[in-house]
């Protein structure tokens, strides 16, 4: 289950969460913590995934970079337990890149090349295929009529697993 941490020199929090056998950190944005904070959620508690999805779909969870800077990798030794294997929800439920299934700054993009179709991908395999890419829209702005109108638009027929 995610468990929510606070940062030791920042007033901030983020969370930690299991996805695929790998440790993810969502930074929070104020709304984030205010919505943790008034469902009775604090600082070393675990909850439910699907709240993290809601926050993650509304913009108030996210994923940034490769993780935290270098003056907050030193953590106490209370922000390392986790109490991931009893998370009931399925992990299956966030979005990942479909080439390398990193959750990181992820975005929906045509792909024009042998064959044309809806993707998602991290920064780094955007980058690596950026030569086939025609669009590229941040995932947390794609809502269903927007992916519905990008399909339209793009004369997209195909979408991988991801989408």
């Amino acid at each position: 289950m995610p468990v929510l941490h606070r940062y030791k020199k920042r007033n901030m929090y983020y969370v930690f969460t299991e996805i695929r056998g790998k440790i993810i950190a969502f930074q929070l944005t104020s709304d984030g913590e205010r919505k943790l904070k008034s469902a009775g959620i604090f600082p070393g508690r675990t909850f439910g995934r699907g709240l993290l999805l809601d926050l993650y779909r509304s913009g108030d969870a996210f994923t940034f970079g490769k993780g935290m800077d270098p003056m907050e990798q030193e953590v106490e030794p209370r922000q390392l337990q986790f109490d991931f294997a009893k998370d009931p929800e399925p992990e299956s439920l966030f979005p990942l890149c479909a080439v390398c299934s990193s959750p990181d700054d992820l975005h929906l993009v045509e792909v024009k090349g042998h064959a044309h179709y809806a993707s998602i991908l991290c920064g780094d395999c955007r980058m690596s295929q950026h030569g086939s890419l025609d669009a590229s829209i941040p995932l947390s702005l794609v809502t269903r009529a927007i992916l519905k109108r990008f399909m339209e638009m793009k004369h997209i027929e195909k979408r991988d697993s991801s989408v």
